[in-house]
C-alpha cells in the first residue's frame, strides 16, 4: 500500500513486521507438492491442522478455531461476540484492528493509555468494570511499542474481569517473547481468547493463517457465522509442515533475539532510544524535534526502505522497524546514521 501510494518501490520493508528470515524451506516443498491439488477445496473445518495444534498444547482439538490470521480471528470474535452498543475496552494506540472490528459491529469502544510504555493492566480491569466490558483486548506482546506483560500479569488482568467480560489476548508475537507468555493450561477454565498467528515467527503472512485457542464452556457462540473454508489447502498444507519444523521456529527466534540486541545497541549509539522489545520488531525514539520523526522517515523511504512512524497519542517521536539478517541491518544502520 506505501509502494502504490508514494510510487516508491521498497528495497527494504520494514514497516510490517514480516518475518524477514523466510519460511521453513520443509513449508515451501510441502505447497509445491499440494499444488497440483489446488483444484480441490480444504476441508472446510480444518480438523488435519486443528489435530495438528491440538497436539501441539496439549488439548482437544475443539479448543482450536482456525480462521485467516489475526485480523481473521478478530473479525469472528467481534461478528460473533458482540452487539450494537456493547463496550469494549483496548489500550490507545496499540494494534488498531479489534477497534475497527468492534466498531463495524456497533460496539463502543473504550480506551485507556499506556504507563511507562506498557499496556496497563489495571487501567484496563478498571475501564472493564467500569463499562460492563464485553471484551477487552491485549496484545501481548504489544506492537506498536514491543514490551510484554508476562503470563502472570496477563492471568491477574483476566481474574479481575467482570464474569461477563471476555479477554482477547493477541499472540501475533508469542514465540518471540522473552517472558513467559501464556500456555494453553491457562486458556482453559477461563473467558480467555488466545489468539496466534502463522505470520509471524512461522514466516507465512502471505498465506493468513491463524487460530484461537480457547475453552467452548466459558465461552460458547465464539464459531457462531464461522466462515467455511477460511483458510486454503495450500495454506494448511504450508502451516502443518512448519509445525513440524521446529529447528527452523527455533533458529528464526534465535537469530531475530540475535538481531534485536545489536539494533538496540547500535541506536543507543547513534543518540536513539530504543524500546524495550519481545517481538521481531524495534520502536525507538528519535533524538531531537519530534518532527525530525516524519523527516527520517520520508527520507528513508526515498531511499527503498521503508520504516513505520508510531501514531501513539503522546509519542510523536517513536519509529518502528522490522529486525532482519546482519546485511540488512547493517545497510538500515548506514542510512540512519548518515540521517541522524
Amino acid at each position: 500500500m506505501q509502494e502504490r501510494s508514494t510510487g516508491l518501490p521498497a528495497r527494504w520493508r520494514l514497516s510490517t513486521n514480516e518475518n524477514e528470515f523466510g519460511p521453513a524451506p520443509a513449508a515451501v516443498e510441502a505447497m509445491v507438492a499440494a499444488a497440483q491439488d489446488a483444484h480441490r477445496y480444504p476441508d472446510c473445518a480444518h480438523h488435519s491442522l486443528r489435530r495438528s495444534l491440538a497436539r501441539l498444547h496439549g488439548v482437544s482439538e475443539e479448543a482450536i478455531l482456525v480462521a485467516t490470521g489475526i485480523d481473521g480471528l478478530l473479525a469472528q470474535v467481534c461478528r460473533s461476540l458482540l452487539h450494537p452498543d456493547s463496550p469494549v475496552v483496548t489500550t490507545t494506540g496499540t494494534y488498531p484492528t479489534f477497534a475497527h472490528f468492534a466498531e463495524a459491529a456497533g460496539a463502543v469502544v473504550h480506551t485507556v493509555d499506556y504507563h511507562q510504555d506498557r499496556a496497563d493492566a489495571e487501567a484496563l480491569a478498571d475501564a472493564a468494570r467500569r463499562h460492563r466490558a464485553a471484551l477487552v483486548y491485549l496484545a501481548e506482546p504489544d506492537n506498536p511499542l514491543g514490551s510484554a506483560l508476562g503470563a502472570d500479569e496477563v492471568l491477574r488482568l483476566a481474574d479481575r474481569l467482570p464474569d461477563s467480560t471476555v479477554l482477547v489476548v493477541d499472540g501475533a508475537y508469542a514465540e518471540y517473547a522473552a517472558t513467559r507468555p501464556l500456555d494453553a493450561r491457562d486458556v482453559m477454565g477461563r473467558r480467555l481468547l488466545w489468539l496466534r498467528t502463522f505470520s509471524k515467527a512461522h514466516g507465512l503472512a502471505g498465506l493468513r493463517v491463524g487460530y484461537c485457542l480457547y475453552d467452548r464452556t466459558t465461552t460458547a457462540g465464539l464459531d457462531r457465522g464461522l466462515e467455511h473454508y477460511a483458510v486454503g489447502r495450500l495454506a494448511e498444507t504450508a502451516a502443518r509442515a512448519a509445525l513440524d519444523d521446529t529447528r527452523h521456529l527455533e533458529r528464526t527466534v534465535a537469530l531475530t533475539a540475535a538481531g534485536r540486541t545489536h539494533y538496540q545497541a547500535e541506536l543507543a549509539a547513534l543518540g536513539c532510544r530504543p524500546l524495550p522489545s519481545e517481538t521481531n520488531f524495534v520502536t525507538f525514539r528519535i533524538p531531537g524535534d519530534p518532527r525530525r520523526t516524519g523527516e527520517v522517515t520520508n527520507a528513508m523511504r526515498q531511499r527503498g526502505t521503508y520504516i513505520r512512524p508510531v501514531r501513539t497519542p503522546g509519542r510523536p517521536d517513536l519509529v518502528r522497524l522490522t529486525i532482519g539478517p546482519p546485511a540488512q541491518r547493517a545497510e538500515v544502520l548506514g542510512l540512519l546514521r548518515d540521517l541522524l
